[in-house]
């Protein structure tokens, strides 16, 4: 079963009636050159839409209260001169498609977002793709107090915990990109849930990026993996999918365990913090990536940049914790002379394994 999103990538904004009337260009008359500060910031809510207020109306309704009023439509829907939509043009909450099946959020990539290359970083993709599928729970009305959990899950200590993930960026958004994310889930065997995402843009509807992941029940109390049985799942099944084919299939090659003696980069001394824990008392697997490339050498990330990802999480890891990233080439890690390819292990020092990855990077364009 393939899977295809036909809405439309052009929606129209949710004020008041639905018709919105936004229009920041004052008309061509002669004073094309009025600043456009003053007409992009000084707006009135009205039933059907928004409407521009002169600069002596503003300065008499410039109160707190006024400003509260107009900052949630303005941050929400405000767009370019220029037509390119700046934020997000839908609620940020995010719908529900194909009868639930499929759900569906815009992000705009802010500027706390990006690296030094003004591009998204692989941390905050990881969070667009955890957002939309915890999203996806909530806006069907299955989700607890659990961090993902059912009703079912709840009542029984259990807890979804991410078993591995692949990831294939083939293009990444920058600051103030709008991006279409669609997440849909799946059974994986008899105890495994699954997860696929496309990340599109906006805009054009071009394909950036394609991830995957596998996750189990854990038991929160006992720390051990638990049956997703029919009963747990029922709560699950209105938006689970029955039959599909996985959107990318994981790199299939098996994960090694390196030797830090024989690795050709190290980084010792890693140690995570509490900011870096989740509610489920452990270090957010999305951290973890974090600390997986830092044993990449700072030559590559300066001339390269990531393409494709695979993680196998084995330990859980504490917040006091010391982690020792290393990482290795692998044995044909050059692919058609433009691409690298390295074996990374991630280990408590002087303990037990906490992830195994390998990446591409591709060079900069």
């Amino acid at each position: 079963m393939i899977i295809k999103s036909t809405s439309p990538f052009k929606v129209a904004l949710p004020f008041g009636s639905g018709k919105n009337k936004l229009n920041f260009t004052p008309a061509s008359s002669g004073r094309e050159k009025i600043k456009r500060y003053k007409i992009a910031c000084s707006f009135q809510i009205n039933g059907t839409g928004i409407s521009s207020l002169s600069p002596i109306e503003s300065q008499k309704n410039e109160t707190l209260e006024n400003i509260n009023q107009l900052s949630a439509p303005t941050m929400e829907n405000w767009e370019l001169i220029n037509g390119k939509p700046l934020i997000n043009a839908e609620p940020s909450t995010g719908r529900l498609l194909k009868d639930g099946l499929i759900f569906q959020q815009n992000f705009t990539v802010r500027s706390y977002e990006i690296g030094s290359d003004f591009k998204i970083s692989i941390e905050s993709l990881m969070n667009y793709l955890q957002e939309t599928s915890l999203n996806h729970l909530r806006s069907a009305g299955i989700l607890t107090d659990g961090f993902g959990s059912t009703i079912e899950m709840t009542e029984k200590d259990l807890i979804w915990v991410a078993c591995w993930s692949h990831t294939e960026v083939d293009h990444y958004p920058s600051w103030a990109d709008v991006v279409q994310v669609d997440v849909w889930n799946y059974m994986a065997g008899r105890k495994g849930l699954r997860c696929d995402w496309l990340i599109r843009d906006f805009n054009t509807g071009k394909t950036l990026i394609r991830a995957t992941s596998l996750y189990a029940m854990m038991n929160k109390k006992t720390r051990k993996f638990a049956k997703a049985s029919e009963e747990i799942m029922g709560g699950m099944k209105p938006i689970m999918l029955r039959y599909c084919d996985p959107l990318v299939n994981r790199d299939g090659r098996k994960l090694l365990q390196l030797d830090a003696d024989k690795a050709d980069y190290i980084r010792s001394g890693l140690n995570p913090g509490w900011t870096d824990m989740d509610v489920n008392q452990h270090v957010s697997h999305i951290k973890l990536v974090n600390y997986i490339l830092e044993g990449v050498p700072s030559s590559i990330v300066k001339s390269c940049e990531l393409c494709a990802m695979t993680l196998e999480y084995r330990k859980e890891c504490s917040a006091d914790s010391v982690l020792q990233s290393v990482s290795k080439f692998c044995s044909n890690h050059l692919i058609n002379n433009q691409e690298i390819e390295f074996d990374h292990s991630l280990s408590v020092e002087g303990g037990p394994e906490v992830v195994r990855g390998r990446t591409r990077w591709r060079k900069r364009s």
